[in-house]
C-alpha cells in the first residue's frame, strides 16, 4: 500500500509540472527574401576572319600596282593596301566588305545590281597611310587611275579598328562606316527612285532626310530647325554628302550597331544623331524605317564583325 501511494504522489507531481509549463505559440518561419536575378554579362568570342586570297598585283589595272602591293578580291571588288600598313587590317576590311555584300552569308551577293555598279565603276577600298595616299595620287596623274578609279572612303591605321567585332571589343569600328560609304554608292545608282542622293532627286531616301533635318537644304544650315533629329554640322558637306551620312546612321541604327549596350558611338543627347536602336528608329524616323525594312530590298540586317562565313552571327 505504501508503494502504491508513493507512485501516485510521483505521478501527481509530474502532471503538475507538465501543467505549469506554458504552451508556446508556434511562430511561422521568416520568409526568405527574394532578389531580382542579375543577368550575366554576355561574353563574346572574337569573330575569325575568312582568309581571302591576297595578290601582290592587280590583275587588270596596272597603275594601281605603282604604290599598292596588297589586293584582296571580294566578289569582284578589291580592297587595296600596302605591306607597310598594319598587317591583318586589309583582311579585316575585306571581311567587312564581304559581310555587307553578302549579309546573310549564303555565298551569293544580296543584290547583284548594287554590286555590278561598284564593279563597273572600278570602286576600290584603300587601307593605307596618309603618306601612301598622297604618293598614290601624285603617281596616278596622267594614268588610267586618275579618272577611272573610284574611291568613296579610305581606312587608316589610326582609325578605330574593332578586330573581332564591336561586341567583342566594346568599341566602334570605323570599317562599319567607311566600307558602308562605298557600298552605298551602289544603292544610290541601282535604285535612284528609292535611294537617289542628288539635291534634285525626290527619292524616298532624300525625302526622309529632309524630314529628319527639318527642311531641304543644299548647304549645311548654321542652325537646324527645332525638332530636327539629324543635324550634321560640317559646312563642307553639301546635299549628297549629307545623304551619305544620314544613310549610314540610319542603317547602323537599323542593324543594332549603335546600341548603347555595345559601344558609346551613340547616346541620347548626341547632337548629330541620337537614334540608337531599331525600335527608336521606327518610332522617330518612320519614313527611313519603312524604306529600310518594308520595301523588299536586301539591305543589311546583321552587324558585320570581320568574320565573314564564320558560321554564325554574334
Amino acid at each position: 500500500a505504501m508503494v502504491a501511494k508513493a507512485q501516485a504522489m510521483a505521478k501527481a507531481m509530474v502532471d503538475a509540472t507538465a501543467q505549469a509549463v506554458p504552451t508556446a505559440t508556434p511562430v511561422p518561419p521568416s520568409p526568405t527574401p527574394t532578389t531580382t536575378p542579375i543577368p550575366p554579362t554576355p561574353i563574346y568570342t572574337p569573330s575569325k576572319p575568312y582568309v581571302f586570297e591576297v595578290l601582290d598585283k592587280h590583275p587588270t589595272i596596272e597603275c594601281l600596282n605603282e604604290n599598292m602591293d596588297v589586293f584582296i578580291n571580294v566578289f569582284g571588288l578589291y580592297v587595296i593596301s600596302n605591306q607597310l600598313s598594319e598587317p591583318g587590317r586589309a583582311m579585316h576590311t575585306a571581311n567587312i566588305l564581304a559581310e555587307y555584300i553578302d549579309n546573310d552569308m549564303n555565298g551569293a551577293p544580296d543584290d547583284d545590281a548594287v554590286l555590278n555598279h561598284l564593279i563597273e565603276q572600278n570602286y576600290v577600298v584603300p587601307v593605307w597611310t596618309m603618306d601612301i595616299r598622297k604618293q598614290f595620287w601624285e603617281d596616278a596623274r596622267g594614268t588610267f587611275c586618275e579618272d577611272n578609279i573610284s574611291m568613296a572612303a579610305s581606312l587608316y591605321d589610326d582609325d578605330d579598328w574593332a578586330i573581332g567585332g564591336i561586341k567583342y571589343t566594346g568599341t566602334f569600328d570605323a570599317n562599319l562606316e567607311e566600307v558602308w560609304h562605298v557600298v552605298s554608292r551602289g544603292w544610290y545608282a541601282a535604285y535612284p527612285e528609292y535611294f537617289g542622293n542628288s539635291f534634285d532627286t525626290e527619292s524616298i531616301l532624300a525625302q526622309a532626310m529632309d524630314i529628319a533635318r527639318g527642311g531641304k537644304f543644299y548647304d549645311t544650315p548654321s542652325e537646324y530647325p527645332a525638332g530636327a533629329w539629324y543635324k550634321y554640322s560640317d559646312e563642307s558637306c553639301t546635299y549628297s554628302c549629307q545623304i551619305s551620312e544620314y544613310f549610314y546612321w540610319a542603317v547602323m541604327a537599323n542593324i543594332g550597331a549603335l546600341d548603347t549596350s555595345i559601344t558609346n558611338k551613340c547616346y541620347p543627347d548626341k547632337d548629330e544623331w541620337n537614334i540608337c536602336t531599331k525600335s527608336e528608329l521606327e518610332a522617330k524616323d518612320k519614313k527611313i524605317y519603312d524604306l529600310l525594312n518594308n520595301k523588299g530590298f536586301n539591305l543589311p540586317t546583321n552587324i558585320p564583325t570581320g568574320g565573314y562565313k564564320s558560321g554564325r552571327w554574334e
